[in-house]
């Protein structure tokens, strides 16, 4: 009795093991999900209430400032968290949008424009392309990383700011010595990532790849590059903000062009409205160099979903 009664339901679970199969592919048939049409896409990827957020805190920003609340200072438990600025040394979104309608048609203006993303494009590709070999090099190959860090990590220990009067004297107050500045802020922002990324590539992949006859190019292509692509264009973004930010710096010690000295010589005359205008116009320049590589990176990294992969702009 006891074998009869077990037979029918091995039988039974035999039936339902068949079946199985079928019904999971029916339960997960992905065709019956709703299709996301291209406008809805869109949608979810502007996020109009994150926009409108944006938007509301601008325009409250802004008004506070046009108002001049923001300069009659903050003081909380004695403490000054805002100080107070007297009239001579404010400056108004209105006088920077008034500025910014009268150096439009200046042809001094963009030659010194010219000059400043000239030798910031320069010092950002000469210090990414470098920084890029070198980590690579590095990481690839344990020996030579033990033989040069040492030299690398005391190179990096130095003030960058203070070799600057030194690159001024070598290469003259002409854009050569604001291009080396940046190229040296750069390449350690770039190299420092791009070898630690390497050395972290999981070695079972490189192993994988050896086994079935990739030769040093491949495996650089199909196994090391995919890994780094992320800390890579991270180090891209970071860098691409560091060398406006150092030819600017240059261009107050010492230069014949440039936005950086014309920021300098409003800020000297007391032109707050003016100097708001030329950091306006550096930060939208950043955010220019931020889109072009934002671009780069969704076109190189678009196997990644949208919550994963970068955006045009870090914002």
């Amino acid at each position: 009795m006891k074998s009869s009664n077990e037979e029918p339901s091995a039988e039974g679970q035999q039936i339902v093991d068949e079946n199985a199969p079928i019904e999971d592919a029916k339960r997960f048939d992905v065709s019956a999900l709703p299709l996301e049409t291209t406008s809805q896409k869109v949608i979810r990827r502007i996020d109009f209430p994150v926009q409108i957020a944006r938007i509301a805190i601008l325009a409250f920003i802004i008004w506070i400032w046009q108002s001049r609340t923001i300069f009659a200072g903050f003081n909380l438990f004695g403490i000054d968290f805002l100080p107070e600025i007297i009239p001579l040394f404010q400056g108004v979104p209105t006088e920077a949008w008034d500025y910014i309608a009268k150096v439009w048609d200046d042809k001094l203006f963009w030659q010194d424009f010219w000059v400043t993303l000239q030798e910031a494009l320069l010092g950002f590709t000469y210090g990414a392309l470098s920084g890029f070999i070198i980590g690579m090099v590095l990481g690839r190959f344990k020996k030579a990383k033990k033989v040069f860090s040492p030299f690398l990590i005391f190179t990096n220990a130095v003030p960058k700011i203070a070799l600057a009067p030194i690159l001024i004297l070598w290469y003259g107050v002409d854009i050569g010595s604001k291009v080396a500045l940046a190229t040296i802020i750069v390449f350690f922002i770039v190299q420092i990532p791009v070898m630690a990324a390497v050395g972290g590539v999981d070695p079972d992949l490189d192993t994988v790849a050896s086994s079935m006859g990739a030769s040093q190019l491949q495996k650089f292509r199909l196994v090391v590059l995919p890994s780094i692509l992320g800390p890579l264009f991270g180090a891209l973004r970071l860098a691409s903000v560091y060398a406006i930010l150092s030819v600017v710096f240059g261009e107050f010690l010492a230069s014949k062009r440039g936005l950086g000295q014309r920021l300098l010589y409003q800020v000297n005359n007391f032109g707050m409205g003016a100097a708001i205008a030329l950091m306006s116009i550096l930060a939208f320049l950043a955010l220019f160099f931020n889109a072009g590589i934002g671009i780069m990176e969704r076109k190189f990294l678009r196997w990644q979903d949208d919550s994963t992969r970068g955006n045009v702009v870090s914002l």
